[in-house]
C-alpha cells in the first residue's frame, strides 16, 4: 500500500519492517537547532504527477578524526542473501536480531540516489553519526556498507521497475515468497480460463519437436500441482521391476496357452479343452453347446450353431482358431460387429479387419500382415467375396482352416433380415475359391425353415446342428399401448425401473424420426444420441463408444403396426422389362455390363435391395446367367493438367480409348469405365489402377459418380417370359414370408394387450411368461407363419375405393402408374419412383391403409385397364 512521505513511515517499536523506508529513521533525542538555509535547489524536472512534500534536509556531521576505521563485515549468509528486496532496496537480516538501519541501510543505492538527487553534497556515511554529547541512539551502529551489487550498479535503463519502498505489503510479499521457493511454471499455467472461441485459445502447436515436453515431464508437473511427492529414482526402479514381473507373467501365461494348445492338438478331449479354456480365458467350464461345437470343428466337421445372444458364440471360433493351423475367416454383416469382435479378441490371438471404410495404407498394412502370417483371425464382409483379387489371395499362399459365418440367418431368403450378398456364401463357392472344408454357421434366432435353408446352402449335415433354448431368462418383456408416444416415452423413462437404468435403446422407424426423438429427449434433460446409417462413420463410432460406456440411455420406440405388404414385390411386366435391360442387345456375352443403381431403381420402381436380389438369383440359380462383380462408380470425368490430351493419347493407349469413347461436357471428358475396359480387354480394376498412376504423376485428375451393379454375361436365357415368371413367383413367396413374420409379431402384441388374462406371472404391462410361450411356439413351427393372420382383420371392401382410384389416376395423368404403384400410394408406402417426400402431400396418400393390399391392387388394375381401353392411359 502506498504511504506518502508526510504520513507515518514506521510501525510500532520492535517491528522488523519499521525502518525499511525512503527517509532516514527519526531519533528520540531532542531536536537539533535548525541548520543554515540550504543552497538554492536545481531547476525542477518534469514530473508526471505532483511531487509529494518532503522533510527538510539534514546537514551531515563529519566523523571524529580519532575514530578507528571499522572492520569490513563478513559476507552475507545464504539466509540473508535470500531476503533481498526485489525492488532494489538492500536489506540484510541477521538471525535473531533486529533490522540494522544505520549507515549500512541508509547508504543503500536506492536511498543514496534519492537523497543525492536533491542535495549533491549529502554524504550518507556521516549523515547520521551522532555527536559525542548527544544521547545514545537506539539504533546501533553498523559496519560500513558492502560493495555495491551488480543490480545496484546497473544502468538505469536495465534496472527493474521500482515501486514505492514504503509499501509494506510489497516487502512482506517478497519476504514470504523468498521463504518458500517457487517451481517453474509451464507454458500454459496461470490461465484460469482457456476458451476456444472463433479459433482463439487453441492448443499450442510445436513446430520444433524439442520444445514439446515429454510425457514424463507432464506427469511430474501434474503430481506437483496435486501436491503429490515427486517420484524418486527408487520409485522408477520399482516400476521397472513391476513391468519386468508383468512381462514375465505374460510370457508364462503365453507359454501355458501354447502348452494347452499342443495338448489339445494331440488329444482334443474334454479335459484338455477345459485346460485350454482356463489358460486362455480363466474359465473353468464351457457354457451349454460350446464344448460340443468346438470338438466338431476341431475334428473338421461343419457345424450349425444356434445360441442366444450373449451365450458365447464367438468363443466357438476363437478356440478352434488357436488349435487349427491355418487362418480363420469370420464373415460378419455389419462393420460395428466386426470392430467389436476384433477388440474382444485375446491378446495372444492376433486379428485383422478388411473393410471398405479403411484407408489405402490401412488396407495394404492388413494385407502385408496377412501374407506375413501375423493374423490368425480375419474379419470380412460378405460383399468381399465378389472381389476376385481378394479370393486370389487365399488360393495358394494362405490356407484357410475355418470359415465362420456370423448372423447366418441372413443366408436364407425366408429370414427376417435376408441380405442378397449372403446368398453367394454357398459351400460350392467357398470350397472352389478358398479350398475350405470346415464351415461354422452361427445365429441366435432362426425358424425351422430358415435352419434348413442355411444348412442346405452350406452343406452342413443335419446331425451337426447344435441348438439351445432361444429364450433369454434374464429378459423382462412388456407390451403397452400409447396414444401419445413422445409423452408416454418421457413418462416411461422417468418411472421405475427405467429411471435407474443407465443404457436404453430407442428404436425408431425412420432416420428423421430417430433424430427428432433424440432431440426431444435432450430437450427434456435426458442424454440421448441418434444412431443410424445416415451418420458419418466417426460419429456412429463415437455414439457406440458412449453407449458402451453407459453415457447414453436405451429404449424401444415406435413399434411398426403397418405391415409393408407390397413394398418388396415386383409386377410381372416390370420384371420382364428389367430382364430385357440386363440382357440387352448391346450387352454381349463375356463383356462387362453395368446398371446404375439409382437410375435403374427409379426406372422400374424396384428397390435397390430387390435389384441386387434378382441379380444374385441370376448368378446362383439352377442356371448361372451372369457373374457379379464388385460395385463401382462407373461414370468418370477426366481433367488434363500437364500434357495436352492429344499428345498424351499418342503415348497412352487408355487415354486414346477415352478420347474416342468420351463425351465433352463443360470442356472435360466424360466416359463410361466398363466400355473402356471392354475395348481394351482388361478388367475394371486395371482401368482404375492406370488412372491412379496418371493422377500421381500429375498428368490428370478425375471424378467418379453413378454407383452401379456390375456383372458379366455368361449365358443368355432362351425364354425371357418363363424366367420372368419364375423370378416373380419367387419374390412373391419371399414377400409373403416377410409379411407372415410381421403379422406374427403384431398378433403377439395384440394378444398381450387384449387377450392375456394376467395369470401365470403376467401383470399390468409385464407379459414375460406368455410372450416367452408364444416365441417358443413360433420357432418350433416348420414355416414360421402365424395362425392368427392379421390380414384377416383388414377390410375386404370399401364403397369409395374404386371411385377414389379413378379420381386419383385422372388427376395425376402425367405419371405412369402400375397397379402396385397405386396400391402403395393408397397404403402410404414409399417407392423409388413415387417417394414419400413428393407423394405424401397428396390427398389420397395412405387413405386406404385399413383395406387389404391385394384388394386395392386389383381395383387399381381394373381401373387402369379401363383407361387404357379408352386411350387415356398408356
Amino acid at each position: 500500500m502506498y504511504s506518502p512521505p508526510h504520513a507515518a513511515d514506521s510501525d510500532s517499536e520492535g517491528s522488523l519492517l519499521s525502518d525499511v523506508s525512503a527517509s532516514p529513521p527519526r531519533r528520540r533525542s531532542p531536536p537539533r537547532p535548525a541548520p543554515p538555509p540550504p543552497p538554492p535547489p536545481p531547476p525542477p524536472k518534469h514530473r508526471t504527477r505532483p511531487a509529494a512534500p518532503t522533510k527538510p534536509k539534514l546537514k551531515p556531521t563529519p566523523p571524529a578524526a580519532s575514530a578507528p576505521a571499522p572492520a569490513p563485515p563478513p559476507p552475507p549468509t545464504l539466509r540473508a542473501a535470500a531476503l533481498s528486496d526485489p525492488h532494489g532496496l538492500a536489506a540484510r537480516i541477521a538471525a535473531g536480531s533486529a533490522l540494522t538501519a544505520a549507515s549500512g541501510t541508509a547508504s543503500s543505492s536506492s536511498f543514496r540516489r534519492l537523497v543525492q538527487s536533491r542535495n549533491p553534497s549529502f554524504d550518507p556515511a556521516t549523515a547520521f553519526t551522532a555527536p559525542a554529547s548527544s544521547a545514545p541512539s537506539e539504533v546501533p551502529s553498523a559496519a560500513p556498507r558492502p560493495p555495491p551489487t551488480a543490480a545496484t550498479d546497473a544502468p538505469p535503463q536495465t534496472r527493474p521497475k521500482r515501486v514505492h519502498p514504503n509499501s509494506v505489503s510489497e516487502v512482506a510479499a517478497a519476504s514470504a515468497a523468498a521463504e518458500q521457493p517457487k517451481r517453474a511454471r509451464g507454458g500454459s499455467e496461470g490461465n484460469f480460463v482457456r476458451l476456444n472461441i472463433n479459433g482463439y485459445g487453441r492448443r499450442r502447436t510445436f513446430k520444433n519437436s524439442q520444445a514439446k515436453r515429454s510425457t514424463k515431464c507432464r506427469s511430474w508437473r501434474r503430481q506437483r500441482a496435486a501436491g503429490a511427492t515427486p517420484r524418486s529414482q527408487g520409485d522408477e526402479e520399482g516400476d521397472l521391476v513391476a513391468e519386468a514381473l508383468l512381462e514375465r507373467e505374460k510370457q508364462a501365461a503365453s507359454d501355458s496357452v501354447l502348452e494347452a494348445v499342443e495338448s489339445v492338438r494331440e488329444d482334443p478331449s474334454e479335459q484338455n479343452l477345459k485346460s485350454l479354456l482356463n489358460a486362455a480365458y480363466g474359465h473353468d467350464s464351457f457354457r451349454q453347446g460350446q464344448l460340443e461345437a468346438i470338438q466338431q470343428i476341431v475334428a473338421g466337421e461343419s457345424t450349425m450353431l444356434v445360441l442366444p445372444t450373449g451365450a458365447g458364440k464367438s468363443l466357438c471360433y476363437q478356440v478352434p482358431a488357436m488349435i487349427l493351423p491355418g487362418l480363420t475367416l469370420v464373415v460378419s454383416p455389419l462393420l460395428s460387429l466386426m470392430v467389436d469382435q476384433l477388440r474382444k479378441l485375446p491378446a495372444f490371438l492376433p486379428g485383422g479387419l478388411l473393410a471398405s471404410s479403411q484407408t489405402s495404407d490401412e488396407f495394404h498394412d492388413t494385407l502385408q500382415r496377412l501374407r506375413a502370417g501375423e493374423i490368425k483371425v480375419l474379419f470380412v464382409s460378405p460383399e468381399r467375396f465378389l472381389n476376385e483379387e481378394f479370393l486370389l489371395i487365399f488360393r495358394d499362399t494362405l490356407p484357410i482352416s475355418l470359415v465362420a459365418i456370423d448372423e447366418a440367418h441372413c443366408i436364407s431368403e425366408w429370414s427376417h433380415n435376408f441380405r442378397p450378398s449372403y446368398l453367394r456364401l454357398r459351400a460350392s463357392l467357398l470350397r472352389r475359391k478358398l479350398n475350405v472344408q470346415c464351415i461354422l454357421a452361427m445365429t441366435a434366432t432362426a425358424t425351422t425353415q430358415t435352419l434348413e435353408e442355411i444348412m442346405n446352402a452350406l452343406e452342413i449335415p443335419s446331425d451337426n446342428l447344435i441348438q439351445t433354448s432361444q429364450i433369454r431368462e434374464n429378459l423382462q418383456l412388456s407390451i403397452s399401448t400409447s396414444d401419445n408416444r413422445l409423452k408416454d416415452l418421457m413418462l416411461l423413462l422417468k418411472s421405475p425401473p427405467f429411471v435407474d437404468m443407465r443404457s436404453i435403446i430407442v428404436y425408431c422407424k425412420f432416420q428423421a424420426e430417430t433424430d427428432f426423438v433424440s432431440k426431444y429427449l435432450c430437450d427434456n434433460n435426458i442424454t440421448a444420441k441418434s444412431y443410424h446409417s445416415g451418420l458419418l462413420i466417426k460419429n456412429r463410432s463415437r455414439v457406440q463408444e458412449l453407449f458402451c460406456s453407459n453415457k447414453i440411455r436405451v429404449f424401444s420406440y415406435n413399434f411398426t403396426e403397418q405391415p409393408f405388404l407390397g413394398s418388396d414385390g415386383v409386377d410381372g411386366y416390370a420384371m420382364s422389362k428389367f430382364l430385357y435391360q440386363i440382357f440387352s442387345s448391346e450387352n454381349t456375352t463375356g463383356c462387362i455390363c453395368s446398371l446404375a443403381k439409382e437410375l435403374t431403381s427409379r426406372k422400374f420402381d424396384i428397390k435397390e435391395e430387390v435389384l441386387l436380389t434378382i441379380l444374385t438369383q441370376l448368378e446362383i440359380g439352377d442356371q448361372q446367367y451372369i457373374r457379379l462383380l464388385p460395385q463401382f462408380s462407373v461414370t468418370c470425368t477426366l481433367y488434363f493438367h500437364k500434357t495436352s490430351p492429344q499428345l498424351l493419347a499418342d503415348k497412352d493407349i487408355l487415354i486414346r480409348s477415352v478420347l474416342n469413347r468420351s463425351e465433352m461436357k463443360d470442356g472435360h471428358y466424360v466416359f463410361d469405365i466398363p466400355r473402356i475396359a471392354n475395348d481394351l480387354k482388361i478388367t475394371m480394376n486395371e482401368v482404375f489402377d492406370h488412372l491412379h498412376k496418371l493422377k500421381f504423376s500429375g498428368e490428370i485428375s478425375f471424378e467418379l459418380k453413378d454407383p452401379a451393379y456390375c456383372y458379366v454375361i455368361l449365358w443368355r436365357p432362351d425364354d425371357f417370359n418363363a424366367l420372368s415368371a419364375n423370378l416373380t413367383k419367387w419374390l412373391s413367396e419371399v414377400e409373403s414370408s416377410k409379411i407372415s413374420k410381421l403379422d406374427a409379431m403384431f398378433a403377439l402384441a395384440n394378444f398381450a394387450v387384449k387377450g392375456c388374462k394376467r395369470t401365470g406371472g403376467c401383470s399390468g404391462s409385464q407379459h414375460t411368461p406368455c410372450i416367452q410361450k408364444k416365441i417358443m411356439e413360433y420357432f418350433s413351427k416348420d414355416d414360421g407363419t402365424s395362425e392368427n393372420d392379421c390380414r384377416t382383420q383388414l377390410q375386404k371392401s370399401s364403397p369409395f375405393l374404386q371411385a377414389d382410384i379413378k379420381v386419383f389416376i385422372q388427376s395425376n395423368s402425367f405419371a405412369k402408374f402400375t397397379p402396385r404403384a397405386v396400391a402403395r400410394i393408397m397404403h402410404g408406402i414409399s417407392s423409388p419412383a413415387f417417394p414419400s417426400v413428393t407423394w405424401s402431400k397428396n390427398h389420397f396418400w395412405g387413405r386406404y391403409v385399413e383395406v387389404d393390399f391385394p384388394l386395392v391392387m386389383e381395383a387399381a388394375k381394373a381401373e387402369l385397364v379401363k383407361l387404357v381401353g379408352k386411350g387415356e392411359q398408356c
